[in-house]
């Protein structure tokens, strides 16, 4: 149905004319360049294809047509981006939505089976006291459990036979999904957290387990169905939305005892991930209502790594970031359950917080630690106006006890996000990102000879995925439109090839020296080890060879 919409979409709408309502197009060559409106940058990376009618951006990776631009820019789903677009353009839908009411009624039925569902739910936590004890041990009152709707889940199919007996069809309590994929209940032994989306919609359950069992994930979410999208989905928001409009900031915990407990206790500004990463679609949704992210994260590495991840991510979309301190506790809940007020919680800019706290968690006497704790904190940095970038540098550069020069040479470059501080991080899609570079300014400049040569250094799976991004025309189109805007930032292109090359190398020689360590470690059969050996030296003197003449 809507492939027709689409097609008549684009044959009336021209991209480049409507993507120059958000942002400042200019014409290069067959191309048109702006200023990426999806992350903050200083080069223009975002080009405009007239005649395939698309877009890319070199540096946040976004791309589509202009469908995919509108849903973007205006954080819209698929479904009411296209009416949207349709009503702006006078396009009859009629002709074409001979199904909805049919999808209508399906929605209108998943709404009806969540509610009384969470009914169920909810009368289930009233027979169970040991259950509702539960949960005032962990601190929670009366009167929140029934604002928040929580419930229990037993264990067995008991709300299967209960929804099937009211007549709706086990093919209906699956589309809601509320049934796992041996048509038994999908909630059993769980608290039960309804969510409810800024629609005020029933949407869809969380459900953590009453007694833990390693057998069994903590948190159970409902699977993306026609009413709900995890990705898309922020628990909370509907109960906290005019607070956070109010401070003009979100404070963003891990789970639903997080969120819940802050609330109660006076913290009405939160809300929750459920236990997920945060989607730059969650951010789009909270940037409507606020300018500033405080992170609640637990203080485990996985909190940390969470932190990390998302305040890079919150950076480019704008925001103003922060970490909520609450050291001596794991997380917000516990921070609560042990009588704390408001009062006592602090927050600190993000990325002062990342250089105190990470600073300990690197050996900063061992060069190669050092760099790694430095190129993730100039990965931060490299998102903020200058005049935060000077003092940062500066902070920086007193505890690592390297030369501010220094440091504004290494945040010139081009440096790749560090999403994890652990030493063991995939380089792979670093490496895609280098031999994307390397092609597109090797087209740029037509010098196919040196794409040719780098092959001579590669194995066969590299050679295949280099063939792999030059083998149709529009993929090469592509690679040039990355040559020129390489040549925005790069004065000498042949020698950021030359730079380019070398890096691409290295990481090339890490990736099969892992590699073959990978295999001693999981090989029983030490049959080919001696050759398996001397593969790892001689990568190994390669990568220090490159690395001593870097």
């Amino acid at each position: 149905m809507y492939e027709k919409i689409i097609q008549e979409i684009k044959e009336k709408l021209d991209i480049i004319e409507f993507i120059s309502n958000y942002l400042e197009l200019k014409k290069i060559g067959s191309y048109y360049r702006g200023l990426c409106p999806f992350h903050q940058e200083k080069n223009p990376s975002f080009f405009v294809s007239p005649s395939k009618q698309m877009f890319k951006c070199f540096g946040c990776g976004a791309a589509g047509d202009v469908v995919t631009f509108y849903m973007r820019i205006e954080n819209l789903e698929f479904k009411e981006a296209v009416n949207r677009l349709a009503e702006k353009l006078g396009i009859d839908l009629s002709s074409y939505q001979k199904g909805e009411p049919i999808e209508l009624e399906e929605i209108k039925k998943l709404l009806e089976i969540n509610k009384i569902a969470l009914n169920y739910f909810k009368k289930n936590l009233q027979k169970k006291d040991e259950v509702k004890n539960y949960l005032k041990n962990r601190g929670l009152k009366d009167e929140t459990i029934e604002y928040f709707d929580l419930g229990y889940a037993e264990r067995g199919s008991y709300l299967r036979d209960y929804l099937f007996n009211l007549g709706y069809s086990l093919e209906d309590i699956m589309e809601a999904g509320l049934l796992n994929d041996k048509k038994e209940d999908k909630f059993q032994g769980r608290i039960i957290f309804p969510l409810i989306d800024h629609k005020k919609r029933l949407v869809g359950f969380t459900g953590r387990l009453y007694i833990e069992s390693e057998n069994a994930p903590k948190y159970l979410n409902s699977p993306d169905t026609k009413l709900f999208k995890k990705s898309n989905f922020i628990y909370g928001l509907v109960y906290s939305l005019e607070y956070i409009e109010n401070s003009n900031e979100v404070i963003i915990t891990e789970g639903q005892f997080d969120m819940i407990l802050s609330f109660q206790n006076g913290l009405k500004n939160v809300v929750a991930v459920s236990g997920s990463s945060l989607t730059e679609n969650q951010l789009k949704i909270l940037k409507r209502y606020c300018k500033k992210i405080t992170f609640a994260f637990d203080n485990d590495r996985a909190g940390i790594n969470a932190t990390i991840k998302s305040g890079l991510l919150a950076l480019k979309e704008g925001f103003e970031v922060y970490k909520l301190i609450f050291h001596n506790y794991k997380d917000l809940a516990e921070f609560f359950e042990n009588y704390n007020d408001v009062e006592n919680l602090k927050r600190q800019d993000l990325i002062e917080y990342l250089i105190d706290n990470l600073a300990e968690q690197y050996d900063l006497e061992n060069l190669n630690s050092k760099k790694a704790f430095i190129d993730l904190i100039l990965s931060f940095i490299k998102l903020v106006d200058n005049i935060k970038a000077s003092y940062y540098i500066n902070k920086l550069a007193e505890v690592t006890k390297v030369k501010e020069d220094f440091l504004i040479a290494e945040l010139n470059k081009n440096i790749v996000p560090i999403y994890e501080y652990e030493e063991n991080i995939a380089n792979f899609d670093r490496f895609n990102n280098l031999i994307e570079r390397f092609l597109g300014i090797s087209y740029f400049l037509d010098k196919l000879d040196l794409v040719e040569e780098l092959k001579n250094y590669l194995d066969e799976e590299c050679i295949n995925l280099i063939d792999s991004m030059i083998k149709e025309k529009d993929n090469i189109e592509i690679l040039k439109a990355r040559g020129n805007y390489e040549s925005l930032i790069h004065e000498d292109l042949i020698k950021e090839l030359e730079f380019l090359k070398k890096e691409l190398l290295k990481e090339y020689y890490r990736k099969k020296i892992k590699s073959y360590k990978d295999l001693i470690e999981n090989n029983k059969n030490f049959n080919n080890l001696e050759e398996i050996l001397k593969n790892v030296k001689f990568y190994t003197d390669r990568l220090r060879e490159l690395e001593k003449n870097a």
